[in-house]
């Protein structure tokens, strides 16, 4: 039996050391391979375009151009972006999420934690630290730093304080929403549930091509980048305003990816194929 494709993966840091860490635990994944460097975001962009990988692993603050400005340009090279910081600030969370990353870590990090963090991106699912969970479930509140994520002008300002240039079809705009199919709906309820392609699969009894199909549909009618905007406009547009959990966030520091839940939420009714 042919063993899987390692996932090909792009570092990005101005820190030499830090930089070298990471693409030292990397390499040491039999599943992960480093196929370029980066000290600076244009040239984390211009590696991007050339090595085609599957995941961007960078900084957020960094010469030339923030790991937030950058963002939706690595996306559009086919990767999926997992931003790492130093910084657990609201506004670089918030404006990395609203960018597009898949998700935010900061790198404090246990080093089993990053890898399986770029597993989990490369799967398509979504990751956050505690503090970005933290900052993320305010934004829900509409506590924090910011008003956040509720409103576009507002994700927009997050992620123009951190230095990154965000997409005007932020995850709370208010602008009119496209018309959605029941299905499309189920799929967000359950991703903004924070459940993994696999398990949405299994919850609605449907193959894993299918539930990726429904959510690439619904991600371009509604104008986002990822799953984690998803969840967000979820949050903001169908589900019930309730407390989360008394007010913690559920399996701290633990991504997405594990169930763990942005708030309850209603859960679509019916299992159909």
């Amino acid at each position: 039996m042919t063993a899987p494709a390692p996932i090909r993966v792009v570092v990005a840091d101005d820190h030499p050391a830090v930089l070298s860490g990471l693409v030292a635990l990397l390499s040491s994944a039999p599943d992960i391979e480093v196929v370029g460097q980066a000290s600076d975001g244009e040239s984390a962009v211009r590696t991007a375009q050339v090595q085609r990988p599957d995941v961007v692993l960078t900084d957020v603050r960094m010469p030339g151009a923030t790991g937030i400005e950058i963002t939706p340009r690595l996306r559009e090279t086919g990767a999926n972006v997992l931003v790492i910081s130093g910084f657990d600030l609201d506004e670089f969370v918030l404006g990395a999420l609203a960018a597009g990353a898949d998700g935010y870590l900061v790198k404090t990090e246990d080093p089993d934690r990053i890898l399986q963090a770029v597993r989990d991106v490369h799967r398509g699912d979504s990751v956050l630290s505690v503090a970005a969970t933290k900052a993320v479930v305010a934004a829900l509140r509409g506590g924090g730093h910011t008003a956040g994520i509720p409103q576009a002008e507002e994700a927009e300002a997050a992620g123009a304080r951190a230095g990154g240039a965000v997409p005007v079809a932020s995850a709370g705009s208010s602008a009119h929403v496209p018309s959605l199919t029941r299905r499309e709906e189920d799929v967000l309820a359950l991703v903004a549930q924070g459940l993994s392609n696999q398990q949405i699969a299994s919850e609605l009894f449907v193959e894993i091509t299918t539930v990726k199909t429904h959510l690439s549909h619904a991600l371009a009618k509604l104008q986002l980048d990822s799953r984690v905007q998803a969840a967000l406009w979820w949050q903001q547009n169908r589900a019930s305003p309730q407390p989360l959990n008394s007010g913690q966030p559920p399996n701290p520091g633990q991504p997405l990816t594990q169930g763990q839940q942005l708030s309850p939420g209603p859960r679509p009714s019916g299992r159909r194929r």
